[in-house]
């Protein structure tokens, strides 16, 4: 197999965690986020990136924020397992963050930024593991700003993206 090929189709999880570490560092800039909060982010695009949305063993991303919407906002008043809130924060951040510039043609992308909040917000309180709550309660306050940073890494990918020529 060509070289270039081999190094498009050999990305393991290390590699797509690196890849968001890096661009996340980059478009943070000056700001500087805490360094567990950027490794939390980049995990969470790193593991989309490689879960397909028919896996079974666990839960896959949504297809857009309506799903989100209907899945763990909708039909879930009073839900109190810190677990899934944070997989529903992590949803949307996904879609509310990395696909920002088309989830806001559809949706309203500041008022998911707002229930993101509260998912973390509210898993953090339900978590017993301290370092756990600590870094949830710190997503649920940076939220937006780590939704902007996913759609600024988001644009940078698609303006930079790879170009194959074939000759």
């Amino acid at each position: 197999m060509d070289s270039l090929f081999e190094e498009l189709f050999a990305v393991d999880s290390n590699a797509a965690l690196n890849f968001f570490v890096n661009n996340l560092r980059d478009s943070a800039g000056n700001e500087a986020p805490k360094e567990d909060e950027t490794l939390y982010v980049a995990s969470i695009l790193a593991h989309y990136a490689q879960t397909s949305r028919a896996d079974t063993v666990s839960i896959p991303s949504m297809a857009n924020l309506s799903e989100v919407f209907d899945s763990f906002i909708l039909h879930t008043n009073g839900l109190s397992d810190a677990e899934i809130l944070e997989i529903g924060g992590s949803q949307i951040l996904l879609f509310a963050g990395f696909f920002r510039d088309q989830m806001a043609r559809r949706h309203n992308v500041k008022w998911y930024d707002q229930m993101g909040q509260s998912m973390y917000e509210r898993a953090s309180q339900q978590t017993h593991n301290a370092k756990k709550r600590e870094l949830l309660d710190r997503m649920s306050e940076s939220f937006p700003f780590w939704t902007h940073l996913c759609c600024d890494v988001s644009r940078q990918c698609r303006d930079n993206r790879l170009i194959l020529r074939v000759n």
